[in-house]
């Protein structure tokens, strides 16, 4: 008789979860083994997550499968039965495309579903999914899906065949109840067009539920108008602009948004549309109401992943988002560009600080070699002496005159008692490219030039030697 205690579903689980944590997968297995009334449990919970279904097919079925060899065994009603046991475990599945699973294995798999749908009780699918095996989408679709993330590509297909396959099976998704949903496909850009109706037909369909969209395919306005409209979505990746017209009373535009990701030079239009719109909201209050001016005041992070240069005129619109805590962008830097991308002076860095006081991270872009940029110095101190609540900063600077530039703003009243109002006990600077060459002597005084301007300063990353450097001598000061 097992002990009573067991008997407690929720006593037993937690048993079962603290030799997970505590231990590994191997003593869930052995607690299988040793005890009969926690073998259910400990079996479905070291089954719950997956990351190929290479090991369900070694453990279930006969060997042959896996890896495949011709022709392939014929499992007996045994061997299905225990496959269908294990499989209604899985909750969590990462499919690669290399994961050795061939189009005969799915094949064969798919004779031991009984209703269409191997894994029953799957909550999440990510699936990097080959013109191969995609047709048998809906054996991992299960109907308590709440996370669909599915990356495909037509490389070395007929681009007409290639659709053919991704455009029945998109069409057919029952979106409704989804949480999270990323398709992102990758096909000849003459083939985009293609796929509006039927990326869109996906969106259409998606429910309140929803509350991450990644998708990168044109969309009808239709499409883009039910986006703005979910009532939960907080997280949206976008490659497109605002629809052409607006059927949509401005208070419902993104009513939960928190972070918004923008790729592809047409998703920039977001940002002037929600700069106009808050400006007509404005307008159009009362004057003892505060207004609601929409994502601009909502949105908490912003992504912005444009090969475009970081100036004033595309910092404008951003520096309107007063309560950004996370802001990201991907600077037009390269190898091949002679000069740096970074159009920023330390006048427009002060400026942008005061308009965006609550920043906790700003990545802005891998520095790069040119080491050509008019920021200096004195843009970290703005940083330091606005952003209270800064954690990570990767921004362009120009290193030519580092040590004494340090030594220069060590002397700036502003970082006096700055260790008291930070907010947080550990800083993160990244220095990426940034050409820099420490001699013997400097080590000492750049730290503490650092340290002045960053107090919490817990790590720099860069990838030259005097970076590491740097920082494998941070605590010595």
């Amino acid at each position: 008789m097992p002990h009573p205690i067991i008997e407690i579903s929720e006593l037993a689980q937690v048993i079962v979860d603290h030799c997970l944590i505590f231990g590994n997968k191997q003593s869930l297995v052995s607690l299988a083994c040793t005890c009969r009334a926690l073998e259910e449990q400990a079996l479905s919970t070291l089954w719950s997550v997956q990351s190929s279904l290479a090991t369900l097919i070694k453990s279930t079925l006969p060997p042959g499968i896996f890896p495949p060899s011709k022709p392939l065994p014929q499992p007996t009603n045994a061997e299905w039965d225990r496959f269908r046991r294990y499989a209604s475990w899985m909750r969590r599945l990462i499919l690669d495309w290399d994961s050795g699973i061939t189009e005969e294995v799915f094949h064969l798999v798919s004779l031991g579903s009984t209703e269409g749908v191997v894994f029953h009780g799957l909550r999440e699918l990510r699936w990097i999914a080959n013109p191969y095996t995609l047709p048998f989408h809906r054996l991992l679709l299960s109907p308590r899906l709440t996370t669909l993330s599915l990356t495909y590509s037509t490389f070395g297909q007929p681009p007409k065949g290639g659709l053919s396959i991704i455009q029945p099976m998109v069409m057919g998704l029952d979106t409704s109840s989804l949480r999270d949903l990323r398709l992102h496909w990758w096909i000849p850009e003459a083939s985009t067009g293609e796929m509006e109706s039927v990326a869109s037909s996906a969106v259409l369909r998606c429910g309140p539920a929803l509350k991450n969209l990644s998708l990168s395919s044109p969309l009808s306005d239709a499409a883009v108008q039910h986006i703005m409209q979910l009532p939960n979505l907080d997280k949206w990746y976008t490659t497109i602009g605002p629809p052409k017209t607006l059927d949509l009373p401005t208070p419902h535009i993104l009513p939960r948004i928190d972070h918004l990701s923008l790729a592809s030079e047409a998703s920039l239009e977001w940002l002037t549309f929600f700069t106009t719109t808050a400006r007509c909201i404005s307008s159009g209050q009362n004057p003892h109401t505060p207004p609601d001016r929409g994502p601009i005041q909502r949105l908490h992070g912003l992504t912005a992943c444009l090969a475009v240069p970081i100036d004033a005129l595309f910092m404008s619109p951003i520096m309107l988002f007063r309560e950004l805590t996370f802001l990201r962008l991907a600077s037009a830097c390269s190898i091949a560009e002679p000069r740096c991308g970074f159009s920023l002076t330390d006048g427009n860095v002060a400026e942008i600080v005061i308009a965006l006081p609550r920043l906790k991270v700003a990545s802005w872009g891998l520095t790069c070699f040119a080491n050509s940029c008019q920021t200096t110095v004195a843009s970290l101190v703005s940083f330091s002496t606005c952003c209270r609540d800064l954690e990570r900063l990767e921004i362009h600077f120009n290193t030519t005159n580092l040590r004494n530039e340090l030594e220069s703003v060590s002397g700036d009243p502003r970082l006096d008692g700055l260790l008291s109002l930070r907010t947080h006990d550990s800083f993160y600077l990244s220095m990426t490219n940034a050409p820099y060459t420490t001699g013997k002597d400097d080590v000492v005084p750049v730290l503490k030039g650092f340290r002045r301007i960053f107090p919490s300063l817990t790590e720099i990353t860069g990838n030259s030697t005097s970076w590491k450097e740097l920082n494998r001598r941070l605590w010595e000061v």
